[in-house]
């Protein structure tokens, strides 16, 4: 009888306090502390960039000291949660809702056209070129730990997950911008 192996993923969606979230937020306080490595994720224009720097091999090298597994494939998902990471201030809420909050005369920060493109990609570069520039708008002020299990969980439209990301940032988003 061959025993079934348990692998140990990060960044659960409903368990806001993972080990894994602790490990990351102390990656990201590195990260403020260490500017050099902060600029250089900052300047990556693609994952590629993102994966030439060291500091996210030290987050990739961590958790999975710690027991966690990040397979091949979800790399680029751990590449694109780093390269975000340095362009955000750490602010409590929801990603889905702080880009839908309302800007004088009543309008999302996001437009409602640039947050459709967001939710209706699947391809991981450009997800995360569409939210560097969401980012950007939103002047950084996101949640470390949203951001990641938002990116960690997104699934491909194909795939008709009930419990995809971009379901639950419609959600927050539209709830946000009173649309």
């Amino acid at each position: 009888m061959s025993e079934k192996v348990k692998y140990l993923y990060p960044f659960p969606k409903w368990q806001p306090d993972d080990r894994s979230f602790l490990i990351l937020r102390e990656w990201w306080q590195e990260l403020e502390n260490n500017k050099g490595e902060r600029a250089a994720l900052r300047r990556a224009d693609s994952l590629t960039e993102v994966v030439y720097c060291s500091i996210y091999h030290r987050l990739l090298r961590t958790l999975r000291k710690e027991g966690y597994t990040v397979p091949e494939a979800h790399m680029p998902k751990l590449a694109a949660i780093a390269g975000l990471a340095a362009r955000i201030d750490d602010t409590p809420g929801k990603l889905g809702a702080q880009m839908g909050t309302l800007k004088p005369g009543d309008k999302p920060v996001i437009s409602e056209l640039r947050m459709r493109r967001v939710l209706a990609c699947d391809d991981l570069e450009e997800l995360y070129t569409l939210l560097r520039r969401a980012l950007s708008i939103i002047g950084g002020n996101a949640s470390l730990t949203g951001l990641a299990a938002t990116i960690w969980h997104w699934k491909s439209l194909a795939e008709k997950n009930p419990h995809d990301s971009r379901k639950q940032m419609a959600y927050d988003y539209y709830a946000a911008a009173s649309i």
